[in-house]
């Protein structure tokens, strides 16, 4: 199935789409299977991407969490900017 499902480069990766660490700063948990895959090179890694039109909230946990769960939608774009900013800053311009 997963041959099936897109691959993304970080830097193409729709607004839509997050990690599931991303929703859990939402305080959001996907409620379906991931929709695509994001592609790092560098970590030779990949990771699962969740649409956030079918996410749930997530139930409240009772004791204490250093992980901030109430970031909105903009905050993680903004913090996704910078992380593009950082890593096209790291691999130099592609090539011509």
């Amino acid at each position: 199935m997963s041959d099936e499902l897109k691959h993304y480069l970080p830097e193409e990766v729709p607004n839509h789409l997050f990690t599931q660490s991303r929703l859990s700063k939402m305080g959001l948990a996907p409620s379906a299977d991931h929709a695509a895959f994001v592609v790092c090179p560098e970590q030779r890694q990949k990771f699962k991407l969740y649409d956030i039109n079918a996410t749930r909230q997530r139930k409240q946990q009772k004791w204490f969490s250093l992980v901030q769960k109430d970031a909105t939608v903009e905050q993680i774009l903004a913090e996704r900017k910078r992380e593009l900013e950082v890593r096209k800053a790291q691999i130099g311009p592609g090539p011509k």
